[in-house]
């Protein structure tokens, strides 16, 4: 009789079974002089060793119906249809070439540390870019560079300035694995912890070093777009979805570590004692304020870091997504009705030409926007504690952005 998955050798007569496994299991049993039925009973015993692992990778579904081809021959069920993961968000780096964002599929296989969106940019690094000369150094280069960093931004003997400002040195994607490798998703939320607890005294108190938001040096520095393009430069665009979303999914702490850090940052320039103390001062916090909310507005414009915020982890039950976000939602009303209050009651002066309350509305009406799209709530602008005043310019100001 045939044998099920096994092929004879026309030299010797062994029996070679192959099964069509994804890579963590795939195997070729060889056994020699046994007979066929000896030969499809080890085929049994090995498809019900396989039948209890259950454990296939996602995608690997022509492994599945090979396994399953088999399983009928043997008169055996098939497997059932595999549960598919919801909120799956591909998490794929900046081109290290052009920094077009989220698209780097190719690597450099030597040193494995320089990513490209194509063949095209990698050869332009290679032959134009120096990629070529700094190759064999480059993941030397890369080790280097995101060890320090997270190294430097935990040294808590350093004044606040001091500790953030090389975080250039994480422009390109290697170093910055490397850094993610070695803590820096943890260290960004104990700092940014650091400034909803304290960045007041800092700006109010402390020495010019001192003045500085965590947060801030993150938003602008480690997740702006087109770092390539616009290097040397204050102005970024967008942001790089990858980065933040893989922060956010670093821990339950990471994003509401961020978020907070940020309204924190917005509380500052209403500050009395802010605002008399220096008016240069005021004016560069209320810029911090500024730009803190218009990064969540770039980073809400993302779908995956929205889908990563509003949706939660990658799960298989839509209704532990959707109370995921139903959770969310509640939390951002709970943390941004307080600072709409402050912004209505500040004096006049604090948040010039209201800006910083448009951008409160902005994000807001960004909220919204996602919390329908994924079916979480209709009316997120109702949890808004807004007076009419109020109420008239989120409706003017507060347009989805896309």
């Amino acid at each position: 009789p045939a044998v099920i998955g096994a092929s004879e050798s026309e030299s010797d007569g062994e029996y070679q079974y192959r099964y069509p496994l994804n890579s963590r299991f795939q195997t070729m049993a060889t056994s020699k002089n046994i007979n066929a039925d000896e030969a499809k009973a080890k085929a049994i015993d090995d498809l019900v060793d396989i039948i209890e692992t259950k454990d296939f990778l996602p995608g690997a579904e022509e492994h599945k119906a090979g396994i399953n081809a088999e399983r009928a021959a043997l008169g055996l069920a098939p497997f059932p249809p595999e549960e598919k993961y919801l909120n799956e968000i591909p998490d794929l780096p900046s081109c290290d070439n052009c920094n077009k964002q989220e698209s780097g599929e190719f690597f450099c296989s030597k040193c494995k540390c320089a990513f490209y969106c194509s063949s095209a940019c990698q050869k332009v690094a290679w032959k134009v870019g120096g990629h070529k000369q700094a190759c064999p150094q480059y993941e030397e280069q890369c080790q280097a560079l995101g060890k320090q960093t997270v190294a430097d931004m935990n040294d808590d003997t350093r004044p606040p300035v001091l500790r953030m400002q090389n975080l250039e040195r994480l422009d390109n994607e290697g170093a910055y694995k490397v850094a993610v490798e070695n803590g820096l998703h943890d260290t960004i939320v104990k700092l940014c912890k650091d400034d909803t607890d304290r960045a007041l005294t800092r700006f109010r108190d402390g020495h010019v070093y001192d003045k500085t938001s965590y947060a801030h040096f993150v938003m602008m520095t480690l997740w702006r777009g087109q770092r390539n393009s616009r290097a040397g430069s204050f102005s970024y665009g967008k942001c790089d979805g990858t980065r933040v979303k893989k922060f956010i999914r670093s821990s339950p702490d990471a994003f509401p570590a961020l978020w907070e850090a940020c309204l924190a940052l917005v509380m500052i320039p209403l500050d009395e004692d802010v605002y008399r103390k220096d008016p240069r001062l005021h004016h560069e916090v209320h810029q911090v304020a500024r730009d803190v909310l218009a990064g969540f507005s770039q980073i809400f414009t993302n779908d995956g870091t929205s889908k990563a915020i509003l949706r939660g982890p990658r799960t298989k039950n839509e209704e532990t997504m959707v109370a995921f976000g139903k959770d969310r939602i509640e939390y951002f009303a709970s943390t941004i009705n307080p600072v709409i209050k402050a912004l209505d009651g500040a004096k006049e002066g604090r948040d010039a030409r209201s800006v910083l309350e448009g951008y409160i509305y902005q994000n807001s009406a960004m909220i919204a926007y996602r919390a329908r799209e994924y079916g979480i709530d209709d009316d997120f602008a109702s949890k808004l504690k807004m007076n009419p005043a109020s109420t008239a310019m989120y409706r003017t100001i507060a347009v989805p952005l896309g």
